[in-house]
């Protein structure tokens, strides 16, 4: 049953920060901490510093990741790879995750770029909050 719970109130953070993300291409923080907060009560039971030691590898992926696309990747995107840390069980499951919305939100840019050919326009905006949600949800 509290599985069953944990991943109504992921699919529910999911739904609505994606919403956010498409919309305003905005991840606001306050939904950012509701869904720590939450990943923090449901898996409180379980060794948290075991979360904790992996949080400084996820941290330091989260920051290489920042600094090499120097901006093109929102900030809203990286902190929601860093709390969706809280929602996993262990550093290797992140990783899938992490590699899970990449793969997504390539292959998804990949065809949109493929559709919008004609058009002459190099900068654009693909929200990548479903992408992250996506991948991370085999795995919560």
């Amino acid at each position: 049953m509290l599985r069953l719970v944990e991943l109504l109130l992921f699919l529910l953070g999911a739904v609505v920060i994606s919403f956010s993300d498409l919309r305003h291409r905005i991840i606001r923080n306050r939904d950012l901490v509701l869904l720590l907060l939450i990943g923090l009560a449901l898996n409180l039971s379980q060794d948290l510093y075991l979360n904790f030691s992996y949080l400084i590898y996820v941290t330091l992926i989260t920051l290489a990741l920042l600094i090499f696309f120097g901006g093109q990747i929102g900030a809203g995107d990286l902190k929601l790879f860093w709390v969706l840390s809280f929602w996993v069980p262990s550093f290797t499951k992140w990783l899938e995750g992490l590699s899970f919305s990449w793969i997504l939100g390539g292959l998804f840019a990949i065809w949109y770029l493929a559709i919008k050919n004609r058009s002459r326009q190099r900068n654009i905006s693909i929200p990548f909050a479903p992408f992250i949600f996506l991948g991370f949800l085999p795995i919560i």
